[in-house]
């Protein structure tokens, strides 16, 4: 039994398709993990999440998909909470115009809630549900999941989801030793962060 982990796919539908064909995965017995970050700045975010989708539609028991901070940007601009899913950094805006089919330009306050009501309508309501049911983490018998970092004191339950979804922690990447079991051990695949934790909390 292994465990695959994927993180930071970014819209790169046609390198997701090549990479989930050269895995070396057991369907039946081993785990895939996608560490959320489906969407922005690559040409295909739809295809991105449409197959992840169906993946998990076919084998529930072994596909699971995290909450990145790139679709909980998208979610809190739908809900009018923030605005940084639009801003030029994140590539928002190709998903933006991928979903809708038309240019984001704002220039004006009423651009923003047009864009908040064009985009709110034009994503499937199964990828909108999708996005809303994703968990902050995941927990293994072996290791703990999650897009991007860990309070050291503390389990992701225990844990403010903006700290799951954004917190870079280098001194913890740099110090943590955890221990290995090998016939467990994770596949990291892309950008992935799987954090092993030393104890059961």
């Amino acid at each position: 039994m292994k465990t695959f982990v994927v993180g930071d796919v970014h819209g790169r539908a046609a390198q997701l398709h090549c990479l989930l064909e050269m895995l070396p995965r057991d369907e039946a017995s081993d785990t895939l993990v996608f560490l959320g970050d489906l969407i922005d700045r690559g040409p295909d975010a739809p295809g991105c999440v449409d197959l992840v989708m169906k993946l998990q539609r076919e084998n529930p028991e072994r596909i699971l998909c995290l909450r990145g901070n790139h679709e909980q940007m998208l979610l809190d601009f739908i809900e009018g909470s923030a605005n940084l899913w639009i801003t030029p950094v994140t590539g928002g805006e190709r998903t933006f115009e991928q979903y809708t089919g038309k240019r984001l330009s704002i220039t004006r306050e009423q651009d923003l809630e047009d864009a908040r009501r064009e985009v709110e309508s034009s994503v499937p309501s199964e990828h909108l549900d999708f996005f809303n049911e994703l968990p902050f983490y995941h927990e293994d018998d072996y290791a703990i999941y999650v897009h991007a970092g860990l309070d050291r004191t503390k389990h992701p339950k225990d844990t403010a989801p903006q700290s799951l979804l954004w917190m870079r922690d280098m001194e913890f990447y740099k110090n943590y030793r955890g221990n290995a079991r090998p016939s467990r051990s994770p596949w990291h695949l892309h950008f992935s962060q799987c954090h092993r934790h030393r104890h059961r909390l």
